[in-house]
């Protein structure tokens, strides 16, 4: 029986370009540049940064921001340095790569930002898998 669900999940997976239109919305998540949080650039633009990616939160366009200090850092840099982490849904990259140029932190060239690809979301909530 394992073998059989292994089966069809690895041809869900490679089907994917078959069921997949223009409606399938990817995720990706972007990583920013480290950042001093002392920095004149940061503090000028904080406020500005969270209020914009507030209202793409509410639009869900924006999931999950992290401000992410002192994760796999040593104790004098966490306390200086930090990354913003989020999930963005888009279309497609081009599509995520517009949303970010929308950030204040990239129009002020404050952090640069890398997009990874997560891809479409899969499996919703456990339950809808062990039925």
């Amino acid at each position: 029986m394992r073998i059989k669900n292994l089966i069809a999940v690895m041809m869900l997976l490679a089907s994917q370009a078959l069921w997949a239109d223009a409606q399938t919305i990817n995720k990706y998540v972007v990583v920013s540049d480290s950042i001093s949080q002392e920095s004149p650039m940061f503090k000028k633009h904080i406020q500005e940064q969270a209020a914009v990616l507030l209202t793409l939160w509410k639009k869900g366009v924006v999931e999950n921001v992290y401000l992410n200090r002192g994760l796999n850092k040593s104790e004098l840099e966490s306390k200086e340095k930090v990354n913003i982490v989020f999930f963005i849904n888009a279309k497609n990259k081009d599509e995520a790569n517009e949303i970010l140029k929308q950030l204040p932190f990239a129009q002020h060239d404050v952090v640069n930002y890398i997009l990874y690809p997560v891809g479409v979301l899969w499996l919703k909530q456990v339950g809808d898998f062990t039925k």
